[in-house]
């Protein structure tokens, strides 16, 4: 499948349809997210794994929308000031390695001005007391690493190790999310075929609580219907019920979804038509 760029109404399709602003733009305010009930419950699922300290890696399909229900869930999180999340820097998940761990918990967790222990056992030792001492303030230490499907296999093994660090208390909460889930033959890939087929993680998947977004399509309209809402306009108002259907087939992702709602309605736009048909679905 070719590559999908996002794209945007033109002011001109937008005065087409009466609209007062392109509905697919950009929403500025992370605490404006649609959530349906299985995205409130992945939600809760996040905010859990770092109260209790355990592990969860969240897939789903590209642009299912997984980094912005991150930006969502952890800001709402950090407003609190008890989860103290730690990020690894490393832009290329692919070279990210197990000290990087440590460094990125004493960089973001430590006093300004703190030296880095030259000796891998000091600066582990460094790691679990700034964890412990957050835990008996009664933070939430939190590390988070998104993309997580171009982690090498060893970074698994090195999370294993940092979780199980605390022995009788769990120091720290993770959570890898990534692209991957269940093909239409039912067989894993991405992160999730990770998780769940490549023996060398077999430790690390016994301790983790495996999650997937799920399909968009299950609440389509919905979606759709808040989105135009958002703007103040119908959907009945733009689409055909016939063209939304066919639309839910076409579409599984957020993303897909908004550029195949654009492109049907340019096609209207084209057409001098008001309202979005399923030729205008099946034409975009």
């Amino acid at each position: 499948m070719a590559n999908k760029t996002k794209e945007f109404l033109d002011p001109e399709h937008i005065q087409h349809f009466g609209l007062q602003a392109d509905p697919f733009f950009d929403l500025g305010d992370h605490r404006t997210i649609w959530l349906n009930s299985r995205l409130e419950r992945v939600k809760s699922l996040i905010m859990l794994t770092a109260q209790n300290q355990g592990i969860m890696v969240l897939t789903g399909d590209y642009g299912a929308g997984k980094s912005t229900m991150l930006r969502h869930v952890l800001r709402e999180m950090m407003t609190d000031g008890m989860t103290k999340l730690i990020m690894p820097d490393r832009l290329d998940r692919k070279a990210l390695k197990g000290d990087m761990l440590s460094l990125a918990i004493i960089d973001q967790m430590g006093t300004p001005g703190m030296r880095v222990p030259s000796s891998t056992v000091r600066r582990d030792k460094l790691v679990k007391e700034l964890l412990t001492k957050a835990i008996q303030r009664g933070e939430q230490p939190f590390m988070v690493i998104d993309e997580a499907h171009d982690l090498q296999s060893g970074i698994f093994i090195a999370l294993k190790r940092l979780w199980d660090s605390g022995l009788i208390f769990r120091n720290i909460g993770i959570l890898l999310a990534g692209a991957g889930g269940v093909d239409a033959k039912g067989c894993p890939w991405g992160l999730r075929w990770e998780i769940e087929g490549n023996p060398d993680l077999k430790e690390f998947a016994e301790r983790t609580r495996l999650v997937d977004m799920g399909r968009l399509a299950d609440g389509l309209t919905d979606y759709l219907s808040w989105r135009f809402t958002s703007i103040g306009a119908s959907l009945d108002s733009i689409f055909e019920v016939d063209a939304l259907a066919v639309l839910a087939e076409r579409a599984q992702a957020a993303q897909l979804l908004g550029i195949l709602a654009i492109r049907a309605m340019r096609e209207a736009y084209l057409d001098g038509a008001r309202k979005v048909t399923v030729e205008h679905v099946l034409a975009a």
